[in-house]
């Protein structure tokens, strides 16, 4: 089996006290969440290091204990960093307080050069996939834009040590929901420039299948059959002419 050393980042917000646009705000519900997922990345073959931060001062006694009898190297951060800003900035502002605080403190940041990141109260199905794809490509960013370059889904992603400390950081610093600056449209721009400079970005990577609810709306994210079977013919033809420069 190919072996690639990344760690696996999870930003956890377990009592998003204040943010607005959230539907499932519930403390109660939102560690249930949290418990499954957290569950599903311990014990994932392809996982052998974790970065758990908790941004709302929650008690993440469980999340130590169950990790406890896993032959894993994992990090755990809490703090109350979700109730230090603006929360009309957004959720998306504390995303980045947290990935500020794990790239300023983290050990296991020093000793590795890629991380996947994704949002503590999901998981991926497909994980076996992409990350056999990241293995494949091993470029500095595996995101896809959208919506004409000027979008990334910050909901899952990796990326090189280089790019999250010298592009992503510093264009997620202004996320602002109140300028329409959402981390998502910051997430492109330091994908456009990390380009510019000569890094490279996946060519169309696996489309991740989240299972989880979504926070803004409270809707279960599902990938039926027909989905995944829409999503794979639809990177095979993006694959397809990306690699025809004809086109």
């Amino acid at each position: 089996m190919n072996k690639f050393d990344f760690a696996l980042i999870l930003t956890c917000t377990i009592n998003p006290v204040d943010i607005p646009n959230l539907v499932r705000n519930d403390p109660n519900i939102r560690f249930e969440d949290y418990k499954k997922s957290f569950d599903f990345w311990t014990n994932h073959p392809r996982i052998n290091k974790i970065i758990f931060i908790e941004n709302s001062n929650h008690d993440i006694n469980y999340f130590k204990n169950f990790a406890k009898d896993k032959n894993k190297q994992i990090e755990f951060f809490s703090n109350n960093l979700n109730n230090t800003f603006n929360k009309n900035l957004g959720k998306g502002f504390g995303q980045y307080l947290c990935f500020k605080e794990v790239f300023e403190k983290s050990s296991l940041v020093k000793e590795t050069d890629y991380f996947f990141n994704v949002t503590g109260r999901h998981i991926i199905t497909n994980f076996d996939e992409v990350y056999n794809d990241m293995i494949l490509k091993k470029n500095d960013i595996y995101i896809n834009l959208t919506d004409n370059l000027k979008f990334c889904n910050t909901t899952s992603f990796g990326a090189s040590k280089k790019f999250i400390t010298n592009y992503f950081l510093p264009e997620a610093k202004k996320t602002s929901d109140l300028d329409n600056l959402i981390l998502e449209r910051n997430m492109s721009r330091a994908v456009l420039k990390a380009v510019a400079d000569g890094l490279i970005l996946s060519n169309v990577p696996v489309y991740s299948h989240l299972r989880g609810f979504i926070g803004t709306n409270g809707k279960e994210l599902k990938f039926n059959f027909f989905k995944k079977i829409k999503l794979y013919f639809f990177r095979k033809l993006k694959t397809f002419f990306m690699s025809h420069k004809k086109y």
